[in-house]
């Protein structure tokens, strides 16, 4: 009976966080706005959330930077229901490598050099320190703030070397912009 209770009331707040059953919130068939207002302490950290979900939580704890997350998710271990091993297994929703110069959120490395995570949360605020290290190198070479795309082309040769990858991330970028502005 517990446990049907807590199921209940799981669902009635995915309900009420998405907007099912009460008006939409969609400006036209394509657009999703997505309201950041929610509760992290009420998320499981141990089950990688869709990638929605995950775009609300960057949106409030990355800020700017929630595109670009949103997009090199999908990107490096794939779409909702649909995750890589690497992000069901260790968390590691970006492909991110174990850091050995810089503060990490990361616990541990697969024997590929893989950053293991205690959970998705983590992973995205490592995302946010790794991903402001670029910001900083980037202003210095270049005496201007990027923009994703511009994080993107600088990004290129250093986080994934496959020559499809830029190609992929800028498509992926227009996408997620198309969908969450």
């Amino acid at each position: 009976m517990k446990y049907l209770l807590i199921v209940f009331i799981s669902f009635f707040y995915t309900q009420q966080l998405f907007g099912f059953g009460s008006s939409p919130i969609e400006n036209d068939s394509n657009k999703i706005k997505v309201d950041t207002v929610f509760d992290i302490n009420s998320m499981d950290f141990k089950r990688v959330p869709s990638v929605d979900t995950l775009f609300m939580v960057a949106k409030k704890y990355l800020g700017k930077h929630a595109y670009l997350f949103t997009a090199v998710k999908i990107v490096e271990s794939g779409n909702t229901n649909k995750y890589s091993w690497l992000a069901i297994n260790h968390f590691n929703l970006c492909g991110m490598r174990f850091p050995t110069k810089r503060k990490t959120y990361a616990i541990s490395k697969t024997n590929t050099n893989y950053a293991i995570y205690r959970n998705w949360f983590e992973c995205m605020l490592d995302f946010k320190i790794y991903i402001h290290l670029v910001e900083d190198k980037y202003k210095l070479k270049h005496h201007k703030t990027p923009t994703d795309k511009d994080m993107i082309e600088f990004l290129s040769n250093s986080y994934n070397q496959h020559g499809s990858w830029k190609t992929f991330m800028f498509q992926m970028l227009d996408s997620v912009k198309n969908k969450y502005l």
